[in-house]
């Protein structure tokens, strides 16, 4: 059975990964009217075909005036310079909420344009796949998955109802809820996924990216294609990803530096014994991590 929300209807601005995938399990589990926004008429058709919106649409103007709650899910940057244009098109008390992966750009942008009569509350569903687009884009996505919900009270247009809601859709996806502030999420974002994806980057650039490089890739088996598995993403939104969290990652990269030099001090005196000891430590938190996520560490 569908779940009865209080909102009526939700307006998601672009039908990729995550904007799709929400708009299946929105349409899957709630009694919402799903619309949507994509720049391409093929994909809004697919959309419709799909069942994951009831329209769709490639104004965005189209979404935002039928909205009660408003998903920007194109990349931050866009995402940024979109809701300044519809901002004054918003409807008097709707949530306007999106799913980006660095918040300080938008969130500037909504902080500046955001009307009086308008709430916001940001979320942040930490699930993806290296590939991209609404073909990719599956109602399931969400399950077992960490829901970040950005509790920031002193923050322009935050709601507690609002704030319920999106929880809410967190827990009907069968995901786990966390909540943390605005000032802490770029931060916590830039150790955990967007240094990692540069790293991916340069293990993959070291291996292949010589002329003994393809002769490399043929040797290479499973570690080597689980570390570098995010370094196939999409480069022109990682880019956008990686620039707008541009000092949050630098501060990361330089505690990398640390631990490199570290690993390589023990290698210059042959210590097998701290080497083990670095390697069981690195251990434990890996396994720490697996354990609070039950397993899903797999999929993220």
């Amino acid at each position: 059975m569908k779940k009865y929300m209080s909102s009526n209807v939700i307006g998601i601005i672009g039908l990729g990964l995550l904007g799709g995938s929400l708009a299946k399990a929105l349409s899957l589990h709630t009694s919402y009217r799903v619309v949507g926004y994509a720049r391409r008429q093929s994909v809004c058709d697919k959309a419709i075909a799909s069942g994951a919106v009831a329209a769709a649409y490639t104004s965005v103007v189209d979404v935002v005036k039928e909205a009660d709650v408003l998903v920007f899910a194109l990349p931050p940057d866009i995402n940024g310079v979109v809701f300044n244009e519809v901002a004054p098109l918003i409807k008097e008390g709707a949530l306007v909420t999106d799913v980006s992966s660095t918040k300080h750009n938008f969130v500037q942008a909504v902080y500046k344009y955001l009307p009086p009569h308008v709430r916001f509350v940001s979320i942040h569903p930490m699930a993806g796949s290296e590939k991209g687009g609404f073909e990719e884009a599956k109602a399931t996505l969400f399950e077992g998955c960490t829901w970040i919900v950005i509790h920031s009270e002193d923050t322009p247009g935050w709601s507690d109802d609002g704030a319920a809601e999106l929880r809410q859709w967190g827990e009907l996806f069968g995901a786990h809820i966390e909540e943390i502030t605005m000032a802490e999420h770029d931060a916590y974002m830039a150790s955990i996924s967007h240094m990692p994806h540069l790293v991916a980057g340069m293990v993959a650039t070291v291996a292949g990216g010589d002329a003994d490089g393809e002769q490399r890739l043929r040797l290479a088996a499973g570690g080597f294609r689980d570390i570098t598995r995010v370094a196939g993403g999409n480069p022109s939104m990682w880019r956008e990803i990686i620039m707008g969290n541009a000092e949050c990652i630098d501060a990361a990269l330089a505690s990398l530096e640390v631990e490199i030099s570290h690993v390589r001090h023990l290698l210059a005196e042959t210590d097998s014994e701290g080497m083990e000891a670095y390697l069981k430590r690195a251990k434990k938190i890996r396994d720490t991590f697996a354990s609070l996520l039950g397993g899903y560490n797999e999929r993220i």
